[in-house]
C-alpha cells in the first residue's frame, strides 16, 4: 500500500500556514503538501481540482467560513480536520463529520497523536474502500449537542422530534428522554435536514423514520403518538415528502 497521505491546507493566515506546513514536514514524512489556499472561492477549485485525502481547515476566511466549502462539494472522499482560533465551531464541525477539532494555539504533542492515530488506521483499514465504508458507518447516525454543562451524542435515528424553546431547542428521543440544547432549531434544521428530518413547522422538526401516519397533509401523527400540525406554508414539502415515501 502507498504510504503517502496526500494533504490541502486552508488557511488565511500566512504565520500559522508556515507554522502548520513545519510542524507536518518536519514530523511526518508520509503526509506530502499538494496544495494551500485562503479563500473559500480558491479552496472550492482546488479541492475540485485535487484529489486529497487530509484537509487542515481553518474555520474563519478572508471570504466567509470553510463550512460553504464543504457545502460546495459533492460527495468528498477526503477528512477533515479543523484547526480555528474559536471553539464555539466545534458542535457545527461534528456535524460535518469532521475527523478532528483543534483550537490555536496548536498544541504540537496532542497534533502528532492525532495524525498518528489516522496514519495508523489507514494502516489497518488496507483498502480505500474499506476505509470509506467504515468512517460511513461511524459518522452515518450521531449527533453531539451541546447542553451547556456537557456534549451529549446522539444517534439520530433514535430522535422523534425537536422543538424549539425560544433560542434553544429541546430533543426528545424513543426513550422518551429529552435534551435542551443550546442552539436554535433553526440550526439544527441545518445540520438535520439532509439526514432524514422534516420542518413540519415554525417550531417542529421532526425525523420522518418516526411518522406514523399523515392526516389530509395537514398533520403527521408521530411513533410516540404525537401530533404535529404542518404549517401552510410547509404543506406543499409535506406533499413533496409524501411522494417519495409512497
Amino acid at each position: 500500500m502507498n504510504q503517502t497521505i496526500s494533504a490541502i491546507i486552508i488557511e488565511d493566515e500566512e504565520e500559522a500556514l508556515n507554522y502548520l506546513s513545519s510542524i507536518l514536514k518536519t514530523h511526518f514524512n508520509e503526509i506530502k503538501i499538494i496544495g494551500t489556499s485562503d479563500t473559500v472561492e480558491n479552496s472550492i477549485k482546488l479541492l475540485n481540482n485535487t484529489s486529497p485525502e487530509l484537509v487542515f481547515m481553518d474555520i474563519e476566511l478572508i471570504d466567509g467560513n470553510s463550512f460553504a466549502i464543504l457545502n460546495a462539494i459533492k460527495n468528498h472522499n477526503f477528512e477533515v480536520i479543523f484547526i480555528t482560533a474559536h471553539n464555539d465551531y466545534l458542535e457545527k464541525a461534528i456535524g460535518y463529520y469532521a475527523l478532528n477539532f483543534l483550537t490555536k494555539p496548536i498544541d504540537i504533542d496532542h497534533f502528532k497523536k492525532i495524525i498518528n492515530r489516522y496514519v495508523e488506521l489507514k494502516k489497518r483499514l488496507y483498502s480505500k474502500q474499506k476505509y470509506t465504508l467504515f468512517k460511513e458507518f461511524l459518522a452515518e447516525s450521531r449527533l453531539l449537542i451541546n447542553t451547556g454543562n456537557e456534549h451529549i451524542s446522539i444517534e439520530t435515528n433514535k430522535i422523534i422530534q425537536c422543538e424549539a424553546d425560544g433560542n434553544y431547542t429541546l430533543f426528545i428521543t424513543i426513550e422518551k428522554e429529552k435534551y435542551l440544547a443550546s442552539k436554535s432549531l433553526k440550526y439544527y434544521e441545518g445540520l438535520l435536514s439532509e439526514k432524514g428530518f422534516f420542518r413540519a413547522n415554525r417550531s417542529t422538526l421532526i425525523n420522518i423514520k418516526h411518522i406514523h401516519s399523515i392526516y389530509k397533509k395537514e398533520s403527521i401523527v408521530l411513533s410516540n403518538k404525537e401530533k404535529v400540525i404542518v404549517s401552510v406554508r410547509n404543506k406543499s414539502k409535506l406533499s413533496e415528502l409524501i411522494k417519495k415515501l409512497a
